[in-house]
């Protein structure tokens, strides 16, 4: 396993990375005293990534989200897809790209990762070729994918980091307060599949738009919330090109966290059935963190409403997203 250490002297910010997974396993970064604290939830050790976890931290794909009834048609041919939540198919698979080992290395300020998807694999069409690269400037993680392929093929590419911004010694993100940049969601069934629709947040727990804490939405009664025990759905991202999606700060240690992306959303997940043995000696508790994963309308191969995810041959797929870190003052 390779492991990569990235620190930006100006702000006292660090980023560990490893090559299984294209994992991050680490990020060190200021409250409002200039104290560093890891505000990242994972496994206890690097090696315990190469175990069974909750896709810790790691770059997921061929597809991130569900895919309904783990199929899809292309141009007319219908694919079927390991089935790894069964029906259903969950972050592209058994052979996902978060299981993975990629390529990598070191570039100025930051890590490159490579990997080839062979065709077939996990049941999709086409030879896919996929760089991701992080890179640190300042208090910003940098995430630029590109991708090309030999069939015509769906493609989400989305990073699975788990937050909490008072330090994985923290408490529930409760406390936590959000803004997310979206007029509409998509709703799900009991499942956490799509039901097709594109719904406005008006008059909803949804809507996020002005600065609220997160733990007076967990407890709602809404039919979309008190299933899941929280957020586990797909924002509608509002605007073109690489904007704010999300606005994330605690109150108690002076952290905060700007996601911007130029993805067309981004699935708020408020670890609602997280339990995992953690960092530190911590077993990871539901609403311990809280992850931000821009990427593709989820099952959109299936969704006549949602844009179009495929990539074709002689295309380029290409996604940015930041997480750009800060400081707030009482």
């Amino acid at each position: 396993m390779l492991s990569y250490h990235l620190k930006d002297s100006d702000s006292g910010m660090e980023v560990d990375l490893i090559d299984h997974g294209a994992t991050v396993t680490r990020i060190l970064t200021p409250d409002r005293q200039g104290l560093l604290a890891d505000v990242l939830l994972g496994c206890p050790t690097p090696e315990d990534y190469l175990r069974p976890h909750p896709h810790f931290n790691c770059l997921v794909g061929r597809y991130a989200n569900r895919i309904t009834d783990a199929r899809f048609q292309v141009d007319g041919i219908l694919y079927e897809l390991d089935a790894n939540l069964p029906p259903h198919h969950l972050h592209g698979g058994k052979h996902g790209f978060g299981l993975r080992r990629w390529s990598s290395g070191a570039i100025d300020q930051g890590v490159r990762f490579e990997l080839i998807s062979p065709a077939g694999e996990g049941g999709y069409p086409g030879k896919l070729n996929v760089v991701a690269e992080y890179t640190l400037h300042g208090m910003t993680l940098g995430l630029r994918y590109s991708a090309t392929t030999t069939q015509p093929t769906p493609i989400s590419l989305s990073s699975h980091h788990y937050y909490n911004l008072s330090g994985i010694q923290g408490s529930a993100i409760d406390d936590h307060q959000i803004s997310v940049n979206a007029v509409a969601f998509l709703p799900v069934s009991a499942e956490l599949t799509q039901l097709g629709r594109i719904e406005s947040v008006t008059n909803t727990p949804f809507d996020l738009q002005n600065t609220t804490r997160i733990g007076d939405r967990l407890g709602s009664t809404h039919e979309q919330i008190q299933p899941v025990g929280g957020f586990d759905h797909t924002f509608v991202i509002t605007g073109q090109g690489l904007r704010e999606a999300a606005h994330v700060m605690d109150p108690c240690s002076g952290r905060s966290l700007t996601v911007r992306t130029d993805q067309p959303s981004m699935q708020l997940y408020t670890t609602n059935t997280l339990r995992a043995q953690g960092k530190e000696g911590i077993v990871y508790q539901p609403h311990q963190g809280i992850c931000l994963e821009t990427q593709q309308f989820p099952d959109a191969p299936n969704q006549k409403n949602y844009p179009d995810p495929i990539l074709r041959p002689g295309e380029i797929y290409t996604a940015t997203t930041e997480f750009v870190f800060g400081r707030i003052n009482d």
